[in-house]
């Protein structure tokens, strides 16, 4: 059969790819990732594009490695799939396995001390202060490890063109009743925003634009719509271990 764009776009390493792609986090257990990473995935579904959500970490309170992923399809393909296209690496102990494992083609930010950009030549790496940066941003040392992921999320919106009003929009809905936490959260973004509109001039294949398919829709999780499901069915108890796992 004839091949159309996308087709030609998911089978070529170097085509420009618009609304088709998988973005994935690997950082530790328990180092405060997740609130950014959902501030990820809330705005590009506010932008309209069908997006999900997986995390996979391991049953254990906190560090350890964890992977969240990111993918959004214009065409409604929400699955996760093994092929990332948008690695960001925080975590040095996965970090050579992580970006051996992503296709040519694929764009990797990760933290400069870790000095990825030798190991490959067939995908686009952007090298980012991020623990420099997270110093000028936040002047409470124990807050540095949770800040910093607010960084990336700034870095990743400006290279693949996420709109930062509905990041902001996101982050008032993650911090509504915590609104200290919300205005030192901004000001990471802000702060990672600009870094990368001022040194990284190279953008990646990756964009995503503003699309109309999630109208009337809402973003929830499996384990949400299951809470939601057994309340619905009259379930008043409910017990379990509480480690990371059974969080949400």
């Amino acid at each position: 059969k004839s091949k159309t764009a996308s087709d030609v776009a998911l089978e070529d390493p170097s085509a420009p790819r618009v609304n088709r792609l998988a973005i994935q986090v690997a950082t530790v257990n328990g180092s405060g990732s997740q609130t950014a990473n959902n501030t990820l995935l809330r705005a590009l579904f506010q932008m309209g594009l069908p997006v999900s959500g997986k995390n996979l970490f391991p049953s254990n309170i906190a560090g350890l490695p964890t992977w969240f992923t990111i993918r959004a399809n214009a065409d409604g393909y929400t699955a996760r799939r093994p092929e990332i296209d948008v690695l960001v690496c925080m975590n040095a102990p996965t970090a050579r396995e992580d970006v051996a494992g992503v296709p040519a083609g694929a764009c990797v930010i990760y933290e400069e001390s870790l000095k990825l950009e030798g190991l490959r030549d067939d995908v686009d790496f952007y090298a980012v202060p991020f623990q420099k940066m997270v110093r000028d941003v936040c002047s409470v040392v124990a807050l540095r490890r949770l800040v910093v992921n607010m960084l990336y999320v700034g870095v990743v919106a400006e290279l693949i063109g996420i709109d930062t009003g509905e990041i902001e929009t996101a982050l008032q809905k993650a911090f509504a009743a915590k609104p200290k936490a919300l205005d030192l959260n901004v000001d990471a973004v802000k702060a990672g925003l600009e870094w990368a509109r001022e040194n990284l001039t190279q953008r990646p294949r990756f964009r995503v634009e503003r699309m109309d398919k999630t109208a009337g829709k809402v973003l929830v999780d499996g384990n949400h719509a299951a809470a939601i499901g057994s309340l619905f069915a009259g379930v008043t108890v409910a017990s379990w271990y509480p480690i990371t796992p059974s969080s949400s």
